[in-house]
Parts: structure tokens; sequence; C-alpha cells
């Protein structure tokens, strides 16, 4: 089964997209932020949270603060990095066992607005990257999340891949994204795009990569 990442900053439509190649195709859509947040539930992520960032990161009732712990390392890129260091081991773990149980499926999609910023391309038998204007990004940021223009600038700052030519050179499909319209006429708009690069992944040869995560 081939692997696939699909990859664009916050704002992007990633989501969206995904759920149209499930609906469209069949396609399973592994969701690395929500899985993400799921490991802060795990001892082991918890208590290597807590030994990094120290105990105001963690609530009263144990559970790990995320709106005080994005504030630290969004601030702070070594920060931001020690926390990757912990989080993505357990979601590549959590994505070789999910990926596991899709049998039957041409292609699984990895879902995750950094592919590029954690190395993590080679990984796949291909990429897909979507596109979109960085304002069109920031309006549905703040419409989704009612977050501020700085805020959400400084956390696509985290998350520009395409500002590496090296790591965008790994780019196999772009999804040109930029349309306003509601969603069921995006949705419409987008579909001979999906379906031209559905096709593309059925056709492409699985990489022989031995870096690319084994599925048990």
């Amino acid at each position: 089964m081939k692997q696939i990442g699909i990859t664009g900053p916050m704002g992007s439509g990633k989501s969206f997209i995904c759920s149209i190649f499930n609906e469209e195709f069949g396609i399973p859509v592994f969701d690395s932020d929500a899985e993400a947040k799921a490991c802060y539930a795990e001892p082991a992520v918890r208590t290597a949270v807590r030994n990094a960032f120290g105990a105001e990161v963690v609530l009263p009732d144990g559970t790990v603060n995320l709106k005080e712990l994005s504030r630290i390392v969004f601030a702070d890129a070594s920060r931001l990095e020690r926390l990757n260091s912990i989080v993505h081991p357990a979601v590549m773990r959590r994505y070789r066992e999910w990926a596991g149980q899709q049998a039957g499926a041409p292609y699984t999609l990895f879902e995750s607005a950094i592919i590029y910023e954690c190395g993590l391309a080679h990984l796949f038998d291909a990429v897909i990257r979507i596109s979109c204007p960085e304002s069109l990004s920031i309006a549905r940021v703040k419409a989704r999340n009612g977050w501020d223009e700085g805020t959400i600038r400084q956390r696509l700052q985290k998350q520009n891949g395409d500002a590496n030519p090296e790591e965008s050179a790994a780019t196999t499909f772009i999804i040109r994204h930029d349309s306003t319209l509601p969603l069921e006429q995006s949705r419409k708009a987008l579909l001979p795009q999906l379906t031209r690069i559905h096709s593309g992944i059925i056709f492409l040869p699985m990489h022989n990569n031995p870096d690319k995560p084994t599925l048990h």
C-alpha cells in the first residue's frame, strides 16, 4: 500500500481536501494534528513534556495545558523542536499501527502541516502540497479559530516549507486552493484537480525506501 503525505500551512484547507479524498475515493486519512493532541494523554509523553517544560504546562488534573505549551514553544524555535522530538515519535507509532489496519486501500493520506519542517517527506511514496495565498489562510483561520493576525502569522512562520527549495522539491503533486466560494461550490471546483491527482497516485510506483514506516 502506498503512503502519501499531504501538507500545507494552517488555513490552506487540508482537512477539507482530505475529506473529499475520503468521501469521493474512499481514501483513509490520518489526522496527525488530532493524533498529536491525543498523545498528550499518554503517561510517557506527559512526563516527558513536564520534564522538558516545567510544571506550569500541567493542569491540576494532570493533563497538559496545551494553550500554555503552545505559547511557550511558538515563541522559541528551540523549544518547539524539543516538543516535536517528544511528540512526533508517538505520532508516528500511532500512524504505523493505524496504517497497518487499512488493508485494501490503494493508499493512505498522512495529513500534517509540518511534513517538510520535520524532515518527514522522504518517508512517503509521494507528497501533496496545498498551495494557498497567505492572506486567504489568515482569513480562514481568523474565521475558524478567532485568533488575532499576529498569532496566526507567528504560527505560519513555523509552517513555511515553501521557503526551503530542497524540501519543496520533494513535492509530487500541488493542489491550488484559493477559492473563496461556499464549501459545496469549492468542493465541486476542487474535484477535477483531486481526481487527476488520485489517478496519478494510483499509477505511481511505490518507493523502496528503508526509512519508510513499516506497517504492522
